[in-house]
């Protein structure tokens, strides 16, 4: 079968990270880290293992971290190579293992892509796993299906942006009547609503969030999603952005970084200083910020804007960043980091963030957002990720394959 892969080749990788900056078509050229190869099917790992013919599989920011070679060496410990992209899947099982039971041929599935403890086939949890942290496993170098975090990043499972992939029975999830088109934007929102449930705003809060792309929109519908009722200003860098903010419930939208300052700064009691060596910040500006870009800017931004006491969220995949973080401990400020995959609070219980996930998608009409704004073939992959890539010519939101074209 056809397949999109990344090969780690150090030459290649590193001339991508630098002269990708110049000329942005090297990434998506021949000469850049990605190919499209000829694969043999990945076998299923054990009995309770199913085979799904991918229908979507959407383009996530950290693909693209990776195909520009901007991600992070921190992460290579749990990478094995060359690896089948695609994890945020909706497909439909065609082969079940002997041990499945409640899952057909024909079924049509959401695929939480994690590796944890349960898939690598270890009776007893981790620490983290145990406590419903899967993200946090620490065995992702471990079990029957070797080195990987997760399906999209693991040569022996594969990943969407083929044919087909296999996942274990527990990384199934049942769409119901949401169209593909839909369910393939479960994985962005728990990765945008797992932060939101884990540090939700309180009755006082001035919500900021920084970005406005796919997450950062789908943070929006999560702060509404949950009745949150309380300002939220987005930061947004194009107009079609800006709309689709305003779609998903924020009632300001930032137009720039300037724009952004002027507007914490007019806060009831806050004050803008400008220091003669280092950059202005304000005091007595919003008390919780979601950043959901996660570069050395938005992070940046966050410290200088956050209020005393103030609580900043990072919820885009951040790499190298150098920030000055004096006013973490001048200011008494918390800053988290949050991944998407495990458990969480909803309406007085503790549920998986997939189920959660897929039931707000069910009830809160999360199409009109219309964020899957462009779909393609594999074989059209290089058009595809630089219409991922280029947001602002292509007015691109969230970008998908559809293999079986």
């Amino acid at each position: 079968m056809r397949a999109i892969r990344f090969r780690y080749r150090p030459v290649r990788y590193l001339a991508t990270r630098w002269l990708g900056r110049r000329r942005p078509g090297w990434a998506t050229s021949p000469l850049g880290i990605i190919t499209m190869d000829d694969v043999a099917e990945p076998e299923l790992p054990g009995p309770d293992w199913v085979r799904v013919e991918t229908s979507l599989s959407g383009i996530c920011g950290t693909d693209l971290s990776i195909i520009t070679a901007r991600d992070s060496f921190t992460l290579e410990p749990f990478g094995s190579y060359p690896f089948v992209f695609g994890h945020e899947n909706v497909g439909r099982v065609v082969e079940t293992g002997p041990a499945v039971r409640g899952w057909e041929v024909g079924d049509r599935v959401v695929v939480n892509p994690m590796l944890a403890c349960l898939q690598r086939g270890f009776d007893q949890p981790c620490e983290p796993c145990g406590r419903g942290e899967f993200g946090l496993c620490r065995r992702f170098d471990q079990g029957n299906i070797g080195t990987g975090t997760m399906i999209g990043y693991t040569p022996s499972v594969g990943g969407g942006w083929s044919r087909y992939f296999v996942a274990h029975v527990s990384q199934l999830h049942r769409p119901g009547d949401l169209a593909d088109e839909v369910a393939v934007l479960t994985d962005p929102l728990a990765s945008a609503l797992r932060p939101v449930l884990l540090y939700p705003p309180r009755a006082d809060d001035v919500v900021l969030v920084i970005g406005a792309g796919t997450i950062g929109a789908l943070t929006v519908y999560s702060l509404r999603a949950i009745g949150w009722r309380g300002p939220i200003a987005v930061l947004g860098r194009h107009a079609f952005q800006f709309e689709l903010a305003e779609r998903a419930g924020a009632t300001r939208v930032l137009r720039s970084r300037s724009e952004m300052y002027d507007w914490a700064a007019s806060l009831p009691e806050a004050k803008t200083y400008r220091p003669t060596l280092a950059p202005s910040f304000v005091e007595g500006g919003p008390s919780l910020i979601f950043d959901t870009v996660g570069s050395e800017t938005s992070v940046g931004d966050a410290l200088a804007l956050a209020r005393e006491g103030g609580r900043i969220v990072v919820v885009g995949t951040a790499a190298r960043i150098q920030a000055d973080w004096t006013r973490v401990v001048i200011r008494q400020l918390l800053l988290a980091g949050v991944i998407a995959y495990g458990m969480a609070p909803f309406e007085g219980q503790t549920r998986e963030i997939y189920e959660v996930s897929l039931d707000l998608m069910r009830r809160n009409g999360i199409a009109d957002l219309g964020l899957l704004t462009h779909v393609f073939p594999l074989e059209d992959y290089r058009a595809a990720l630089s219409a991922a890539l280029d947001k602002k010519g292509h007015r691109s939101t969230k970008v998908a394959f559809r293999p079986g074209v």
